[in-house]
């Protein structure tokens, strides 16, 4: 019983590190995306270029 809960928690812990790390790579490689809110479109001339 020990053993699987050591192998759980290692596992669980491992699963952390890896979606962090994601998160921190994701959060680097974004860093300069578009901050706020959507950007501003007339509506009007997007119904023409439909």
């Amino acid at each position: 019983m020990k053993n699987f809960l050591k192998i759980t928690v290692s596992l669980l812990a491992l699963f952390g590190a890896v979606v962090g790390a994601l998160a921190i790579i994701d959060r680097i490689k974004n860093k300069n995306r578009i901050k706020g809110d959507y950007l501003e479109c007339d509506a009007e001339e997007a119904e023409e270029i439909e």
